[in-house]
Formats: structure tokens, sequence, C-alpha cells
């Protein structure tokens, strides 16, 4: 059982049942002491009555001198009776007896006026309860008889029973309306984590940041160190991030230089050396976008209070495709319902720009964007009128590292950047058939507050070694996968196509990559001496 409300509600009810119970056995047994002591007083009445009529005469003959007052004494078998003995031998008995006598007790009493009671069986093997005293009667008054009033223990029995079953009848409604009291208690005493529940709720749809309101100081530990957890796992992302950025900053320009000294050594006609230099530049892109996805994916960083609307950004991300060719030729067609999905902006433009920069580089006239609710997820369409993907090839691209056209720039991994990121978010991506004739890429994203993303992204964990695209940092994908490595289009664009000016930097590329021997060293140019003299200075 792993609910409280019950764990608590079966507790309270077990304890009252049993708490009943014992109350009930006592009331009952107090309820029949409290009778038999009633009981035995009336009889111990009619004894001394029976005491006060009996004479003996100056024969020793016993006789009454009127009869008792109850007249059961004098109806057969009516369930009370007296007897006088003598001796051991019964000389004078009730009406009520008939041929019977009651038995001799196996104990004597010993000394006159003593009150004894007893149970014993009488007429018909009926329990009765028996009173005896030892009298002295006689003309001295000294002959010992044993007056003996008996009654049936049925006079007790049948109250007890009465008063049992009213007490059971009681502590029953009694035990209900507790168990009712119980259960409000109960839900009493849960309803701070109720309200609890609400607030995370409320954090988890993006509508608060941390959890506010004034709870009880049971709960007030545990909600300061989840305020205190959602904090500190905020600064982690954050910290994790900037360092991811940081890193692909730092070897953004060092790859970019190197490019440039292999479109230089091209123009020079040395083609050889600078396939070599740009073959091992974009392996090294490959590994350092490889890297950077994998140390941003710090897991699912949205999981709590975060929601972002996906028209803005869809929007902003095709106007920016527009504006790069071949995007500025292509017809882009947007239709997209109002929709917030719980994933991070900054996990939207990298999902996103890799997708629809795979449509702008393949596309051959028109990209068709759409988004729509369904099944309580967002799912968000891309389809393009290019060449498409093989169906036996969709699966592998899907996988990263794979690329069908090498006369596009890109590593190929982009399209693996990008499911990894759905995934980590609780969402998927699916590559199929467009209806225009080339790809289509449907993304499935859980829906800004909907608590259904929470589980899945705890079961996508497996999803934080997933690439993730370092859009600052990274190349435009080729068709196997988009993709993204530590050197941008944008800033290839600015570099010059001959050689740095700056600090002498192409020697100092030279000198970097004949250390690393990628290059055999006859393939390299000479450095000037001016270089040589600055560099010595540097030291």
């Amino acid at each position: 059982m792993r609910s409280i409300r019950l764990r608590l509600l079966l507790g309270a009810v077990v304890g009252v049942t049993i708490a009943l119970a014992i109350a009930g056995v006592v009331l009952v047994a107090v309820f029949e002491a409290h009778v038999r002591e009633r009981y035995v007083k009336e009889l111990d009445d009619h004894l001394l009555q029976l005491a006060a009529v009996i004479q003996v005469d100056p024969a020793g003959a016993i006789t009454l001198k009127h009869d008792l007052s109850d007249p059961g004494f004098q109806r057969p078998l009516s369930g009370v009776y007296w007897q006088v003995a003598e001796g051991g031998r019964a000389v004078l008995r009730s009406r009520s007896l008939w041929d019977e006598v009651l038995p001799e007790k196996a104990n004597p009493l010993e000394g006159a006026g003593t009150l004894q009671v007893s149970e014993i069986a009488g007429p018909q093997r009926h329990p009765l309860i028996v009173v005896e005293r030892l009298v002295l009667a006689g003309p001295a008054a000294d002959k010992p008889h044993l007056l003996a009033v008996a009654g049936e223990r049925a006079a007790i029995d049948g109250p007890r029973r009465e008063f049992a079953r009213i007490v059971a009848l009681s502590l029953t409604v009694l035990g209900v309306l507790l168990a009712a009291a119980s259960w409000a208690q109960v839900g009493a005493g849960l309803a701070p984590l109720r309200r609890l529940r609400g607030q995370l709720d409320r954090l988890r749809r993006g509508e608060t940041r941390r959890l506010e309101g004034d709870h009880p100081d049971e709960l007030s530990g545990l909600v300061a160190d989840l305020n205190g957890l959602i904090e500190a796992q905020a600064k982690e992302a954050e910290r994790a991030r900037a360092n991811a950025g940081k890193l692909g900053h730092g070897l953004k320009t060092p790859l970019a230089l190197l490019a440039a000294e292999a479109r230089a050594l091209r123009e020079k006609g040395e083609a050889s050396a600078a396939e070599a230099i740009e073959r091992e530049v974009e392996t090294m892109n490959a590994r350092v976008a490889r890297t950077l996805a994998a140390a941003r994916a710090v897991g699912p960083r949205t999981a709590i209070g975060m929601r972002t609307a996906l028209g803005p950004v869809l929007q902003h991300l095709i106007s920016v495709m527009k504006r790069l060719s071949p995007g500025d030729q292509l017809d882009w067609s947007v239709s997209v319902v109002p929709a917030d999905a719980a994933v991070d902006r900054r996990d939207l433009d990298d999902l996103f720009g890799n997708l629809l920069d795979n449509a702008r580089k393949w596309a051959r006239s028109r990209v068709l964007v759409t988004a729509r609710i369904r099944d309580g997820r967002v799912e968000i369409a891309i389809d393009d009128d290019g060449p498409g993907i093989p169906k036996e090839m969709m699966h592998e691209v899907l996988a990263g590292g794979v690329r069908l056209d090498r006369t596009v720039p890109g590593t190929g991994i982009g399209l693996g950047i990008a499911k990894g990121l759905a995934e980590l978010h609780g969402g998927s991506l699916v590559v199929g058939e467009s209806e225009r004739g080339g790809t289509r890429i449907a993304v499935q994203l859980p829906v800004g507050g909907a608590p259904g993303g929470m589980k899945e992204r705890a079961r996508g964990s497996e999803a934080k070694n997933a690439a993730r695209r370092a859009q600052d940092e990274g190349p435009v994908a080729g068709r196997g996968g988009g993709g993204s490595s530590a050197v941008s289009r944008r800033s290839l664009a600015k570099l010059p196509g001959k050689r740095p000016s700056r600090v002498c930097g192409r020697a100092m590329i030279l000198g970097a990559v004949r250390r690393t021997r990628i290059v055999p060293p006859q393939w390299l140019p000479r450095p000037r001496p001016r270089c040589v003299t600055a560099e010595a200075r540097g030291r």
C-alpha cells in the first residue's frame, strides 16, 4: 500500500476498532457484574426473609410462619427456589422446587451468618446462583440450619445479552463516525501536501519559478530544499552551457584559420595540401561538435517551469533562412497554431535550426512548416520538395555521422542532434517521405505545462549523451544530418581569402599544423623571417 492517506486511515480504523472492542468488552463485563451484584442482593433479601419466618417447635419440627412475599416460590419450576437443610438433609423447601432438591455443596459453611454465593446446576440442569447462610434455630438456638435461596442465571444472562447488543450497535455507529472523522482529519493533515503538489504542477507548467506560500513547519524545510534544488539545477545548467559556449568559441577561431590557410594553399595550386588540411579540419569539426553536444546535454534543462511559444521561434528561424542562399529563392509556407512547448528557447533554436537549414539546402522550390496539437502534444512538421532520403538510409541518418552527399558542406550529425534534443525533452523525431516528393520531418514535443512530459523525459535519460547542436560554433550540415562544428559559415565568410595578417596568424597556424603532423612538412610553406622574429619576441 503506497497511499499515505490509506495508510493513515487504515491505522486509525484499526486503532479505533480495537479500542471500541475493548471498551465494549469492559462495558459488558461491568454491566454483568453490576446486574449480578443486584441479583445476589435480591436473593440475599429473600434469604433473610426466609430466616425470619422459619420457626422450630419443641419437637424440633421446622415450619414457616407464613409464605415468602415472592409468588415465584409458590409456582413449580419458576426459576426461584429456597430450601432449609439440617444435617445435610433437606427438611423444608419451596413449592417451586417440586420434587427436586438443591444439591449440597462439598465445602460446608463455617460460622453462622456467613453469606456464601455459588453457582450450581438446578432443576432441569439450569444453572443457578445460590446464596447460603448458616443459622442457629431451635428453642435454645443451638441447632444449625443451612438456608439457601437460588435463582436461575438466566436472570443475569438475558439482560447482559441485551445490553451487549445495544453496546455493539452503539459502538458500531460510533466507529463509523470516528472513521469518518479520521478520514476528515487525515485529509486536513495532508492538505498542505496537496497544496504543495498543486504548486509543483504550476511550477512545471511554467506559471511560477519557485515554491511560494505559507507552509507548515514540517514542510517548510522540504520546500526550502526544493527551492534550493531548483535554483542549483538552473545554475548548473547555465554554467554547463556557458562553459560549452566558451569552449566552442575558443576552438572556432583556430579551426577557421586552418580552413582559411587551406583555401590559401588551394589558391596557390597546392591542392593536395589544402585537401588534407580541409579533411582534417572537417574531422576535427565533427569531433568538436559531438563533444560540445555531449557536454551541453546536461539533462532536461526545461523540466521545471518552462514554456516557449513555437510561433515566434519558427518565424524567426525562417526569416534567418530567407536571408541565406538559396533560402531567399524558396517559397516558405507557414501554418502554425498558437501553442507552447515545454522546451527551452535555445533548444528550440538548435533543434529547428538544424531541420530548417536542411530544408533550405535541399528544397527545390518550396518548404512547408506546420504545427498542430495532436493527442495532447504539439507536432511540428517540415516538408520540402527536394530529392528526399532513401528509405533504407532513414535510420542511419538519424544515428548521425552519415552524409549522403559530400559535395554539400556538413558533418552529417544534425539530424542525430535534433533527434537527441527532441527525446531529451520527452518528444520524438520521425523522418519520412513528403507528399511533395521530398523529405518530411515530424517532431512531437510536450505541450507547455503538460505533466506527461516529465515522465517521458525521465524515460529518455539515455538521450543525455545524444549529440547537441552548437549553433554558434558549428558548420552548416549536409543532408545526411545537418550538424554543426567549430567553424560556422558566418565565421568563414568574415575571414579573408589570403593569409591572416595580425600577429603572424598564418605562421602560428602552420606551426601548429606542423607540430601535429597532420600534413607532411614539405607540403607547408615556410614562415617568413619577420614572423619568426615576432614569435621570438613573444617568448
